[in-house]
């Protein structure tokens, strides 16, 4: 009974953006199982303006919650690892650069900037108590300036 198995190559998923939106991924925008694994990094890139791409991937949680980087080269299908449907991914830096001031474009840099605050705020970089305080006043008056908030004293 065939009817009931569904189309094999029916992809649904997300990708969660450091600005925290997301993108939904459908079978409408190309994207299917058998679809390279860098056909839906493209379609970020593109959705953010990202040129600098080096510099970022997408990751995945498997059945067993662990994070694993979703390889460019290979199909959705071939991630034999990937939960879903819906298949939830993940926007982020996988590789720094030792001096950031080397980034030629402000949206590289703008992701660099989100990356660090989230990691920041859930405690993925250790840091002192000091030096974490420092950190979030500085994100917070980058977002003042990004967003242009105005804060009434």
């Amino acid at each position: 009974m065939t009817c009931f198995r569904g189309n094999r190559e029916e992809f649904y998923g997300e990708v969660l953006l450091l600005d925290n939106r997301k993108l939904t991924l459908t079978v409408e925008q190309g994207i299917k199982r058998s679809s390279k694994a860098a056909s839906v990094l493209q379609l970020v890139f593109v959705e953010l303006g990202v040129v600098e791409v080096q510099f970022f991937g997408l990751k995945f949680c498997d059945n067993r919650q662990q994070t694993l980087w979703l390889d460019p080269s290979k199909t959705l299908s071939q991630h034999k690892e990937l939960a879903g449907p819906p298949y939830i991914f993940y926007f982020g830096v996988k590789f720094y650069i030792e001096d950031p001031s080397k980034l030629n474009e402000e949206t590289t840099r703008r992701q660099f900037y989100l990356q660090l605050c989230q990691d920041v705020r859930r405690g993925r970089l250790s840091c002192s108590g000091h030096l974490r305080a420092q950190l979030c006043a500085l994100m917070l008056q980058g977002e003042k300036k990004m967003y242009g908030i105005i804060f009434l004293s």
